[in-house]
Order: structure tokens, then sequence, then C-alpha cells
């Protein structure tokens, strides 16, 4: 099978498509024809070597970890799935032909999408979810910062955030504005033009997935309680508010939970591009300039 892999770590020209064996799938797992597969700013990441610390990879490393795709074989002890089924879900080493999936890190992907589109979905929806739900209680009537809401996860984070019934501020550039209001952004904020914590003050939750400066004067924009939730590492500290950051963990429930919502049409994902497995490498470079509107995805099977 083909699949876009590095032998070491670097930049861009470390990518290659090699061809590779398709792997067998164990106990407990299924293997999985893959139509799309997502890209996301944490494969630069990996494959500059930024996590390897405490995210060691086995090179040469298959890129990418969200995927849709078509069940091609049942591992033993798996139930509740058949062969055919169109899933998507989270897996390692996702732009190739085939990859092995954990039950329990996919799900039905939702009817009303294009199968390889939706493999642009789970990682930012559930990293989204998590961020707002899970680690940032978010309730009903409350107020929401989220940063970079043309991105990935900020887009969905928007539309999730609306869904709960909150107030919310979004920062973008000033050619974005019209876009993140259409996600449903209350309030938007030219991030460059702006100071945000001017704008958006005394707000209950602060999604960040900037960092650095932006997360330090996010703790401005909180007011006395609030809580500044984290995908990169941010913990910044002031008396009265909380900071936390975390890493998406793969949950059926949830990507369950999300096929609703946009089968519901409460949340509408927004994809940039869906590019052949031929220009997969062009599709790296592209995201890591953090330019992208919503999500970027390969289509493997063209």
């Amino acid at each position: 099978m083909k699949a876009l892999r590095f032998h070491q770590y670097g930049g861009p020209e470390v990518l290659q498509i090699d061809d590779v064996p398709i792997p067998e799938p164990g106990t407990g797992e299924v293997l999985v024809r893959v139509s799309g597969s997502g890209v996301n700013p944490v494969d630069w990441k990996l494959r500059e070597g930024h996590l390897k610390d405490y995210w060691p990879l086995q090179l040469p490393a298959i890129v990418s970890r969200e995927f849709s795709g078509t069940i091609e074989r049942l591992g033993d002890g798996v139930s509740g799935f058949s062969v055919g089924d169109e899933i998507y879900g989270i897996a390692d080493g996702s732009c190739a032909d085939y990859l092995v999936a954990k039950v329990g890190d996919f799900a039905l992907k939702p009817p009303s999408m294009d199968l390889p589109d939706s493999g642009g979905v789970p990682l930012a929806a559930m990293t989204a979810y998590q961020g707002l739900f899970d680690h940032g209680g978010i309730q009903a009537g409350q107020k929401v910062l989220i940063h970079a809401a043309t991105g990935g996860v900020g887009s969905f984070a928007v539309q999730m955030a609306k869904w709960a019934g909150a107030t919310v501020y979004g920062t973008a550039s000033a050619n974005r504005l019209d876009s993140i209001a259409d996600f449903g952004v209350d309030v938007p904020i030219d991030y460059k033009a702006q100071r945000f914590e001017e704008v958006a003050k005394d707000v209950d939750l602060v999604l960040d997935t900037v960092g650095g400066e932006t997360a330090e004067r996010s703790l401005a924009s909180l007011k006395s309680g609030g809580v500044l939730v984290s995908t990169v590492g941010a913990e910044p500290k002031r008396d009265g508010v909380r900071s936390v950051s975390f890493m998406m963990k793969p949950s059926h429930d949830q990507l369950s939970k999300i096929s609703d919502l946009i089968q519901d049409l409460k949340v509408r994902p927004v994809i940039d591009a869906v590019v052949p497995l031929i220009r997969a490498i062009e599709a790296q470079k592209e995201s890591q300039t953090g330019h992208i509107m919503g999500k970027l995805v390969v289509d493997v099977r063209r």
C-alpha cells in the first residue's frame, strides 16, 4: 500500500510516499481502507521532533492521526460493527491506503457527510468538545473566548459553544471576521488591530490553541472563577482563575455525539480543501503556515 512517511525528524523535505505492507488487525481492532486523512498542526510538530521527549515515534513513521474509511476486516473480539461500515476516528498513521484502528477510537461517520470529508472531523471536533465540556465545564449563558476561530479546532468550538447556549467572542484576522460571524461568533475580534482582552472582558472560559503571549494575555479576559483551557501546554497563572492544558483522548461516545450534531445541522464542518495523496506533502506544508480555514483533508483514494 501507499503511505506518506518520514524516516527521520525534520521539515517537509523528509516526507515521502512509500510502499509498505498492509497492517494486520489484532484483537479489538479493525482493518480500515482509508478514504480521508485529516491534516493537523500536531502532524508537523511530531515530524519535527518537538514532542519526541514524551511522544517518541518509531521511525519510519506514517503521518497523521485522524481518518475516515470503510471497515475491510474485523479483528478477534470485535462486535457492533460490520465489514463495509463507513467510520471515522483516531488512529496513528492515517495518511495511507490502510490502517488498523482500535474499537473505542472510532464511530460511524455522519451519514450526511461525504466519506473523504469526514476524515477531517474527529481530531479537531473532539479537541473542541473536550476543551469546552470536559475541561471548561461550559454552561448556557456564559461568555466564551475562542482563539483562532477559523482554525480546525476553533471553527468546531465556536459552533459547539453556540449550541451550548454561550455568548461567543472569537479572534481572527481582519479578512476572516465575516467568516467567523457566519460560524456563530457574536463578537468577532481582529487580533492584529485590537487587544482582544480589551474587548472580551469578564469571560467565563477561554479556549486557547495558540499559546505564548496569547495565553498570558487571556488571563486578563477571565472573570474571577473563570478557566483558561489550552491545547498547547500553556498554563499561565493568575489568582482567582484556573488554567488547564490537555491532549485529546479518542472517544467512541463523543464521536457518536458529534455525528448527531452534524446530522442535526447544529455543527457544520469547515473543510478548506480535499487533495489527492500525490499532494499530501503540499498539504502538510500549507497546514504549517497556520492560515487554513477549517481543515485540510487528503483523499488517499484519489
